[in-house]
């Protein structure tokens, strides 16, 4: 019962420690409560497009454990580093290490039962608003309920249990190597000059220069995915190198500079930050990466979930498309004697013959004929598709009147806007280009976005086309792609949602009737529309909580960042006052030292969404979006609000500091 009362009264009396401990675990707590409810609800099961949506928010569940598990680990680290001065006390007094692993012990349940009743508590409160902002956002009905789920409130509280019974080891582990000494005058040990490591320091800078030449030199959507986990990397090493060892070789040239380090506002600042630049850096580089997945996170899934109406515009011009590798023309008259039958109209009807998509290999304007099911990854750079459509079929479809006078004169519209080249060469068949970008064929679903160049070639006639089929696809394997393409694309005039997704599934079940054993695609704007905003919709929210979870770790970094520093440096300032300065300059000094480190981790994570951009800007070709400009605007606000939440953190945290060195 004595371990039991001094631990709380340790808990009480060190708030300063302990509370913002106690926050980030109740923090913790109720984000995986929140998530993991979430992520089993029922109503998921139901939805269209459910294991998709289940696979996303599990996945998003585990980034929050593995999230949780990290940062647990991080502030108990900082809050043994402030309370080695008091272990070290009581071991003197006569507590053995036997008696502070008890003491730890007890704070730790103390702890735990306060986390557990607010952590869990509050994620059962948020999980219904939560609930409310995923139904407005992924546009999701009444299937998608809040309940209590009894069974996930247990495995929370069995997982923050085993958080902190982790937490509890790393503190004995601790004890157990200490000794009472050491721990007793650890902050008045003083700290040795850090030496300036220019190897380290220029490995930094060239693993920082390689990841962004990665993020700017990747051509194709399909490997920037392959290769953003690698850029990640190495910008993330790149940082820690730079802020531990590029921060010290910076700051030692600073001093050798006579003119800028004796200055009053600068001598301070540059000598102090010198001597403790090896515990600051690790801090600040933390920051800067927290920073940098905060605003890559929340831009990323906010660009997906405003640029939706694109991605459906882009994948859906008509409200219907089907699609056959045979005629559908009995289709189309099924198509208009049901509208007739239901009193809708329907406009805009498109019937588009052409070749299938067929996968080239290109290298500047020569095109070599590949198999699409035995295409290797490694080549998709060099991979662009082509659609091949007769001259008479693009001047009934755009009511055109273009003309070709000579055999190998074609008409190009692509969705790329590097191909300079006057010629095309189609295995070996050299084709003049006599005009590109030929608009009219934009609103016709033939080039959705693709993560690899597509082209849409216009030549003389059908039989042009077929001979260049034959040509290029000799074999069994590959004789698929000699079979045309056929597509019947066509709005319906119908505003009220309930009565056009009655129609859609009447039509759906009357080409189930007609089409005998015809094989035909049929899909509809409306169903994809509700499946992108369910996905975008679940991938926001995912990355609101991911931003939040980040930007918390962020503010408590910086905090304990604050309150480490403001203990190390108030005997120093006090000792400057003492010997002249007065206290308008203190505060002059302490302010140029708090700019200067807090201005640069955020410099840096900016930097670095910067030269992301362009690697993000191509993955999210993957998911429909094309329009980028959009995408900047999106990242701009995200990085705007951020900033003001970061001076705001600053300022908060940095009033801790002031009342430290100011008592």
């Amino acid at each position: 019962m004595f371990y039991a009362k001094l631990a709380f009264q340790n808990i009480r009396k060190n708030k300063q420690a302990f509370l913002p401990f106690l926050l980030s675990m109740i923090f913790l707590t109720a984000l995986n409560t929140l998530m993991l409810m979430v992520a089993n609800d029922p109503g998921l099961a139901k939805l269209q497009g459910a294991e998709a949506i289940t696979q996303l928010f599990g996945f998003g569940s585990v980034i929050v454990l593995i999230f949780s598990v990290v940062f647990a680990t991080y502030t108990e680290t900082i809050l043994n580093k402030q309370r080695k001065n008091e272990l070290g006390l009581y071991n003197v007094l006569g507590m053995g290490k036997r008696e502070l692993y008890k003491l730890t012990f007890f704070e730790k349940v103390i702890n735990l039962v306060i986390t557990i009743v607010l952590g869990v508590t509050s994620g059962v409160i948020f999980s219904r608003l939560a609930y409310l902002i995923i139904k407005k956002l992924m546009g999701i009905g009444s299937e998608f309920k809040f309940t209590l789920n009894t069974s996930i409130l247990m495995l929370t509280i069995l997982f923050i249990a085993g958080v902190y019974a982790w937490l509890y080891l790393i503190n004995a582990f601790n004890i157990f190597k200490s000794d009472p000494i050491e721990l007793l005058h650890a902050e008045q040990k003083g700290e040795k000059e850090p030496k300036a490591k220019w190897f380290l320091a220029l490995v930094g800078l060239v693993t920082l220069i390689w990841g962004y030449w990665i993020a700017l030199t990747i051509k194709s959507p399909v490997s920037a995915v392959t290769n953003f986990f690698i850029a990640v990397l190495l910008v993330i090493i790149g940082t820690y190198l730079i802020f531990t060892a590029g921060s010290i070789v910076v700051l030692k040239l600073l001093r050798k500079n006579e003119n800028y380090y004796y200055n009053v506002k600068h001598f301070i600042p540059v000598s102090g930050m010198i001597y403790r630049m090896k515990q600051n850096a690790v801090g600040l580089a933390s920051i800067c990466v927290l920073s940098t997945m905060v605003l890559v996170t929340v831009s990323t899934t906010a660009g997906l979930f405003f640029g939706a109406n694109d991605q459906v515009q882009q994948a859906f011009p008509r409200d219907i498309m089907i699609s056959s590798e045979k005629p559908l023309t009995k289709l189309e008259q099924v198509a208009k004697n049901y509208a007739t039958k239901e009193d809708v109209k329907l406009s805009d009807m498109q019937y588009i013959q052409t070749s299938q998509s067929l996968l080239f290999t290109k290298k500047a304007n020569d095109f070599k004929a590949a198999d699409r099911m035995n295409y290797s990854v490694s080549n998709v750079d060099k991979a662009a598709n082509v659609v091949l459509i007769s001259l008479s079929e693009y001047n009934t479809l755009t009511k055109d009147n273009l003309t070709l006078t000579k055999p190998n004169d074609i008409f190009m519209y692509t969705t790329t806007q590097n191909y300079p080249e006057k010629t095309m060469i189609l295995n070996g068949h050299k084709y003049q280009i006599k005009q590109q970008q030929v608009n009219k064929l934009k609103d016709t679903g033939l080039l959705n976005a693709s993560p690899v160049d597509s082209y849409i070639v216009i030549m003389k006639d059908q039989k042009q086309i077929e001979g260049l089929l034959k040509e290029l696809y000799k074999t069994k394997e590959t004789a698929a792609y000699l079979a045309p393409a056929y597509q019947l694309n066509f709005n319906i005039e119908l505003k009220d949602q309930a009565k056009r997704k009655a129609f859609i599934r009447g039509l759906s079940k009357e080409f189930a009737k007609t089409a005998d054993k015809q094989w035909y695609s049929f899909q509809d704007k409306d169903s994809y529309r509700e499946s992108v905003k369910r996905f975008d919709g679940g991938f926001f929210f995912l990355g609101i909580i991911l931003g939040i979870a980040f930007l918390l770790a962020t503010t408590l970094i910086i905090y304990y960042k604050q309150v480490s520093e403001g203990m190390d440096d108030r005997k120093r300032f006090v000792i400057l006052q003492k010997v002249g300065m007065d206290e308008a300059e203190v505060k002059r000094v302490i302010h140029s030292q708090i700019m200067m480190v807090f201005i640069f981790p955020l410099a840096f994570a900016m930097l670095h969404v910067a030269f992301a951009f362009p690697l993000i800007k191509k993955m999210l070709v993957l998911f429909g979006i094309t329009n980028w400009q959009l995408f900047l605007v999106v990242t701009l606000v995200v990085a705007l609000i951020f900033s003001i939440l970061y001076y705001v953190v600053y300022q908060l945290t940095a009033r801790v500091y002031y009342r430290l060195v100011e008592r």
